[in-house]
Protein backbone atom coordinates (compact mmCIF):
# COMPACT_ATOMS: atom_id res chain seq x y z
CA UNK A 1 0.00 0.00 0.00
CA UNK A 2 2.87 2.22 0.92
CA UNK A 3 4.15 1.87 -2.50
CA UNK A 4 0.83 2.70 -4.44
CA UNK A 5 0.84 5.99 -2.31
CA UNK A 6 3.99 6.70 -2.60
CA UNK A 7 3.60 6.68 -6.52
CA UNK A 8 0.34 8.48 -6.40
CA UNK A 9 2.66 11.39 -5.17
CA UNK A 10 5.18 11.16 -7.82
CA UNK A 11 2.43 11.31 -10.23
CA UNK A 12 0.70 14.59 -8.61
CA UNK A 13 4.17 16.09 -7.94
CA UNK A 14 5.42 15.61 -11.65
CA UNK A 15 1.98 16.60 -13.52
CA UNK A 16 1.71 20.09 -11.25
CA UNK A 17 5.25 20.77 -12.28
CA UNK A 18 5.44 20.09 -15.62
CA UNK A 19 2.39 23.42 -16.64
CA UNK A 20 2.20 21.27 -19.93
CA UNK A 21 0.38 18.27 -20.66
CA UNK A 22 2.45 15.14 -19.41
CA UNK A 23 2.19 12.31 -22.04
CA UNK A 24 1.94 8.75 -20.92
CA UNK A 25 5.17 8.22 -21.94
CA UNK A 26 6.97 10.65 -20.05
CA UNK A 27 4.77 10.03 -17.03
CA UNK A 28 6.41 6.12 -17.63
CA UNK A 29 9.74 7.51 -17.56
CA UNK A 30 9.56 10.17 -15.25
CA UNK A 31 7.76 9.22 -12.40
CA UNK A 32 9.33 6.48 -9.78
CA UNK A 33 7.35 3.11 -9.50
CA UNK A 34 6.74 2.81 -13.20
CA UNK A 35 9.66 2.59 -14.78
CA UNK A 36 10.49 -1.08 -14.61
CA UNK A 37 7.23 -1.81 -15.64
CA UNK A 38 6.07 -4.13 -19.28
CA UNK A 39 3.54 -2.11 -21.22
CA UNK A 40 0.71 -3.46 -20.08
CA UNK A 41 1.80 -3.44 -16.47
CA UNK A 42 2.09 0.45 -16.67
CA UNK A 43 -1.23 0.26 -18.49
CA UNK A 44 -2.75 -1.34 -15.74
CA UNK A 45 -1.12 0.27 -13.19
CA UNK A 46 -1.54 3.54 -14.43
CA UNK A 47 -5.38 3.00 -14.81
CA UNK A 48 -5.87 1.89 -11.10
CA UNK A 49 -3.97 5.21 -10.62
CA UNK A 50 -5.97 7.92 -12.43
CA UNK A 51 -9.03 6.22 -10.92
CA UNK A 52 -7.58 6.40 -7.27
CA UNK A 53 -7.19 10.17 -7.88
CA UNK A 54 -10.61 10.52 -9.53
CA UNK A 55 -12.06 8.94 -6.18
CA UNK A 56 -9.89 11.86 -4.40
CA UNK A 57 -11.53 14.38 -6.40
CA UNK A 58 -8.99 14.97 -8.61
CA UNK A 59 -9.68 14.65 -12.31
CA UNK A 60 -6.78 14.01 -14.80
CA UNK A 61 -7.30 15.37 -18.39
CA UNK A 62 -6.03 15.10 -21.81
CA UNK A 63 -5.03 18.18 -23.98
CA UNK A 64 -3.15 18.47 -26.99
CA UNK A 65 0.96 19.08 -26.53
CA UNK A 66 0.84 21.57 -29.23
CA UNK A 67 -1.38 23.47 -31.67
CA UNK A 68 -1.53 20.31 -34.70
CA UNK A 69 -3.24 18.01 -32.10
CA UNK A 70 -0.64 15.41 -32.77
CA UNK A 71 0.59 14.18 -29.60
CA UNK A 72 -1.52 14.21 -26.65
CA UNK A 73 -0.92 14.89 -22.69
CA UNK A 74 -2.30 14.53 -18.96
CA UNK A 75 -2.88 17.49 -16.52
CA UNK A 76 -4.90 18.36 -13.42
CA UNK A 77 -6.58 21.68 -14.22
CA UNK A 78 -6.29 24.22 -11.17
CA UNK A 79 -10.21 23.91 -10.86
CA UNK A 80 -9.90 20.06 -10.04
CA UNK A 81 -7.24 20.44 -7.43
CA UNK A 82 -6.70 24.04 -6.16
CA UNK A 83 -8.77 24.72 -3.29
CA UNK A 84 -11.28 28.19 -3.59
CA UNK A 85 -10.63 31.22 -1.55
CA UNK A 86 -12.79 31.20 1.34
CA UNK A 87 -12.27 35.03 1.67
CA UNK A 88 -10.94 35.28 4.99
CA UNK A 89 -10.01 39.07 6.38
CA UNK A 90 -6.56 39.13 7.42
CA UNK A 91 -7.98 38.79 11.17
CA UNK A 92 -9.47 35.82 10.21
CA UNK A 93 -6.22 34.67 8.82
CA UNK A 94 -4.67 35.04 11.66
CA UNK A 95 -6.67 33.96 14.28
CA UNK A 96 -6.08 30.44 12.54
CA UNK A 97 -2.48 31.24 12.86
CA UNK A 98 -3.01 31.22 16.36
CA UNK A 99 -5.29 28.04 16.61
CA UNK A 100 -2.40 25.97 14.42
CA UNK A 101 0.12 27.63 16.69
CA UNK A 102 -1.44 26.64 19.89
CA UNK A 103 -2.14 23.00 19.00
CA UNK A 104 0.51 20.19 18.73
CA UNK A 105 -0.21 16.99 17.45
CA UNK A 106 3.36 13.99 18.18
CA UNK A 107 4.63 17.09 20.17
CA UNK A 108 5.01 19.59 17.29
CA UNK A 109 3.34 22.21 16.29
CA UNK A 110 1.35 21.93 12.87
CA UNK A 111 3.28 23.15 9.99
CA UNK A 112 1.99 26.24 8.10
CA UNK A 113 1.49 24.65 4.81
CA UNK A 114 -2.56 24.98 4.91
CA UNK A 115 -2.25 28.51 6.13
CA UNK A 116 -0.34 29.29 3.09
CA UNK A 117 -2.99 27.52 0.95
CA UNK A 118 -5.75 29.70 2.40
CA UNK A 119 -3.58 32.93 1.17
CA UNK A 120 -1.31 32.95 4.04
CA UNK A 121 -1.27 34.63 7.66
CA UNK A 122 0.13 37.37 9.48
CA UNK A 123 3.59 35.89 11.19
CA UNK A 124 2.38 34.76 15.00
CA UNK A 125 4.93 35.14 17.48
CA UNK A 126 7.52 32.09 17.12
CA UNK A 127 8.17 29.61 20.02
CA UNK A 128 7.05 27.10 22.33
CA UNK A 129 3.03 25.90 21.78
CA UNK A 130 0.74 27.49 24.31
CA UNK A 131 -1.50 24.56 23.89
CA UNK A 132 -2.76 21.25 24.52
CA UNK A 133 -0.33 18.76 23.00
CA UNK A 134 -2.80 16.09 21.34
CA UNK A 135 0.04 14.10 20.53
CA UNK A 136 0.43 11.16 23.23
CA UNK A 137 -3.29 12.15 24.33
CA UNK A 138 -4.73 11.95 20.85
CA UNK A 139 -6.34 8.28 20.79
CA UNK A 140 -7.16 8.31 24.63
CA UNK A 141 -9.18 11.95 24.14
CA UNK A 142 -11.12 10.34 21.47
CA UNK A 143 -12.68 7.46 23.49
CA UNK A 144 -13.67 10.07 26.50
CA UNK A 145 -15.33 12.03 23.86
CA UNK A 146 -16.84 8.66 22.34
CA UNK A 147 -18.55 7.70 25.83
CA UNK A 148 -19.65 11.54 26.34
CA UNK A 149 -21.27 11.34 23.24
CA UNK A 150 -22.89 8.01 23.50
CA UNK A 151 -23.22 8.30 26.92
CA UNK A 152 -21.92 5.26 27.59
CA UNK A 153 -20.13 4.00 30.74
CA UNK A 154 -16.61 4.75 30.51
CA UNK A 155 -13.66 2.25 32.50
CA UNK A 156 -10.13 3.27 33.08
CA UNK A 157 -7.03 2.86 35.27
CA UNK A 158 -6.00 5.67 37.79
CA UNK A 159 -3.18 5.73 40.42
CA UNK A 160 -3.06 1.63 39.92
CA UNK A 161 -6.21 1.83 40.53
CA UNK A 162 -9.49 0.83 38.56
CA UNK A 163 -12.25 3.22 38.35
CA UNK A 164 -15.82 3.63 36.23
CA UNK A 165 -17.76 6.44 35.80
CA UNK A 166 -20.75 7.76 33.75
CA UNK A 167 -18.68 10.70 31.61
CA UNK A 168 -20.33 14.37 31.87
CA UNK A 169 -17.74 16.32 29.56
CA UNK A 170 -14.15 17.00 28.35
CA UNK A 171 -12.40 20.41 29.20
CA UNK A 172 -8.95 21.86 28.75
CA UNK A 173 -7.02 23.54 31.42
CA UNK A 174 -3.46 25.11 31.96
CA UNK A 175 -2.20 22.70 29.12
CA UNK A 176 -3.72 19.32 30.32
CA UNK A 177 -7.54 17.93 29.41
CA UNK A 178 -9.59 16.56 32.14
CA UNK A 179 -12.68 14.74 31.55
CA UNK A 180 -15.61 14.69 34.67
CA UNK A 181 -18.67 12.56 35.16
CA UNK A 182 -20.54 10.61 37.97
CA UNK A 183 -20.22 7.20 39.77
CA UNK A 184 -23.62 6.02 38.82
CA UNK A 185 -24.36 6.35 42.40
CA UNK A 186 -27.32 8.85 44.21
CA UNK A 187 -24.06 10.83 45.37
CA UNK A 188 -24.46 13.31 43.14
CA UNK A 189 -20.61 14.02 43.35
CA UNK A 190 -18.72 15.28 40.20
CA UNK A 191 -15.66 13.24 39.71
CA UNK A 192 -12.67 15.37 37.75
CA UNK A 193 -9.60 12.78 36.14
CA UNK A 194 -6.49 14.05 34.38
CA UNK A 195 -6.37 12.27 30.98
CA UNK A 196 -2.33 11.70 31.08
CA UNK A 197 -2.71 9.40 34.10
CA UNK A 198 -5.31 7.83 33.20
CA UNK A 199 -4.97 4.69 31.76
CA UNK A 200 -6.81 1.29 29.50
CA UNK A 201 -9.72 3.00 28.75
CA UNK A 202 -12.28 1.37 27.88
CA UNK A 203 -16.28 2.54 26.73
CA UNK A 204 -18.47 -0.04 27.93
CA UNK A 205 -22.94 -0.99 28.32
CA UNK A 206 -25.15 0.06 25.75
CA UNK A 207 -25.68 4.04 24.77
CA UNK A 208 -28.02 6.43 26.21
CA UNK A 209 -27.29 4.59 29.42
CA UNK A 210 -27.61 7.93 32.15
CA UNK A 211 -28.55 11.15 31.90
CA UNK A 212 -25.94 14.10 32.44
CA UNK A 213 -27.04 16.39 35.11
CA UNK A 214 -29.66 19.35 34.28
CA UNK A 215 -27.56 22.40 34.06
CA UNK A 216 -24.35 20.54 34.04
CA UNK A 217 -21.49 23.01 32.07
CA UNK A 218 -17.73 22.63 31.67
CA UNK A 219 -17.49 25.94 32.46
CA UNK A 220 -18.48 25.60 35.64
CA UNK A 221 -16.16 22.69 35.94
CA UNK A 222 -13.16 25.08 34.87
CA UNK A 223 -14.00 27.55 37.66
CA UNK A 224 -13.09 25.36 40.40
CA UNK A 225 -10.47 22.87 41.43
CA UNK A 226 -10.78 19.34 40.95
CA UNK A 227 -10.68 18.55 44.84
CA UNK A 228 -13.43 21.65 45.33
CA UNK A 229 -16.00 19.25 43.16
CA UNK A 230 -18.12 18.00 45.70
CA UNK A 231 -20.60 18.69 48.11
CA UNK A 232 -19.71 19.38 51.31
CA UNK A 233 -17.19 21.73 51.90
CA UNK A 234 -14.50 20.55 54.68
CA UNK A 235 -10.73 21.52 55.59
CA UNK A 236 -7.26 19.65 55.51
CA UNK A 237 -4.53 20.44 57.58
CA UNK A 238 -1.56 19.55 55.86
CA UNK A 239 2.18 19.93 56.75
CA UNK A 240 4.45 20.95 53.92
CA UNK A 241 7.87 20.21 53.34
CA UNK A 242 9.83 24.06 52.98
CA UNK A 243 10.92 22.97 49.36
CA UNK A 244 7.00 23.20 48.82
CA UNK A 245 5.17 25.47 51.16
CA UNK A 246 6.06 28.52 48.92
CA UNK A 247 4.57 26.93 45.92
CA UNK A 248 1.32 25.30 47.64
CA UNK A 249 0.64 28.43 49.33
CA UNK A 250 0.07 29.77 45.46
CA UNK A 251 -1.38 26.35 44.49
CA UNK A 252 -4.60 26.31 46.94
CA UNK A 253 -6.59 29.46 46.84
CA UNK A 254 -8.23 29.85 50.08
CA UNK A 255 -5.93 28.33 51.94
CA UNK A 256 -4.65 29.55 55.55
CA UNK A 257 -1.33 29.33 56.85
CA UNK A 258 -1.33 27.94 60.73
CA UNK A 259 2.37 27.57 61.75
CA UNK A 260 5.50 28.02 60.17
CA UNK A 261 8.59 26.08 61.06
CA UNK A 262 11.75 27.51 61.75
CA UNK A 263 13.35 25.31 59.39
CA UNK A 264 10.41 26.85 56.55
CA UNK A 265 7.99 23.77 56.77
CA UNK A 266 4.45 24.94 56.81
CA UNK A 267 1.32 23.91 58.05
CA UNK A 268 -1.43 24.88 56.09
CA UNK A 269 -5.88 24.89 56.30
CA UNK A 270 -6.73 23.85 53.12
CA UNK A 271 -10.44 23.75 52.02
CA UNK A 272 -11.72 20.69 49.55
CA UNK A 273 -14.80 19.14 48.71
CA UNK A 274 -13.43 15.87 46.74
CA UNK A 275 -11.45 13.39 48.87
CA UNK A 276 -10.53 11.24 46.11
CA UNK A 277 -8.73 14.54 44.05
CA UNK A 278 -7.20 16.28 47.26
CA UNK A 279 -5.41 12.78 47.95
CA UNK A 280 -4.31 12.58 44.30
CA UNK A 281 -2.96 16.56 44.70
CA UNK A 282 -0.91 15.46 47.94
CA UNK A 283 0.58 12.51 46.49
CA UNK A 284 1.68 14.37 43.79
CA UNK A 285 3.85 16.15 45.89
CA UNK A 286 6.09 13.03 46.58
CA UNK A 287 6.45 12.95 50.60
CA UNK A 288 7.01 16.64 51.01
CA UNK A 289 3.02 16.75 52.23
CA UNK A 290 1.55 15.03 55.15
CA UNK A 291 -2.06 15.50 56.10
CA UNK A 292 -2.40 15.64 60.11
CA UNK A 293 -6.27 16.44 59.89
CA UNK A 294 -9.06 15.21 59.42
CA UNK A 295 -8.05 11.45 60.73
CA UNK A 296 -10.50 10.02 57.87
CA UNK A 297 -8.97 11.93 54.98
CA UNK A 298 -5.38 10.93 56.74
CA UNK A 299 -6.69 7.34 56.89
CA UNK A 300 -7.55 7.57 53.28
CA UNK A 301 -4.36 8.85 52.64
CA UNK A 302 -2.28 6.18 54.20
CA UNK A 303 -4.30 3.36 52.91
CA UNK A 304 -3.75 4.37 49.23
CA UNK A 305 0.03 4.54 49.70
CA UNK A 306 0.19 1.06 51.68
CA UNK A 307 -2.44 -0.13 49.07
CA UNK A 308 -1.77 1.54 45.57
CA UNK A 309 -3.52 -1.42 43.62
Amino acid sequence: MSAVVERLINLLACLLDAGRPVTAAEIRNKVAGYGNSSDQAFRRKFERDKDSLRRLGISLELRATDVWEVEWGYVIPDENYRSIDPGFTEEERTALALAVHMVRTGGWPAGPDALLKLGGARLVEPGRPIGADLGLESNRLGLVFQAVLERRSLRFHYRNRSRSIEPYGIYHRRGHWYFAGGDGGDTGIVRTYRLDRASRLRVEGPAAAFERPRGFSARDILSSLPWEQGTEPRIARVRLDPEVAWWAENRFPGSKPVETGADGSLILDIPYSEPESFIDVVLEMDGAAVILEPADLRRSLIQRVRSPS
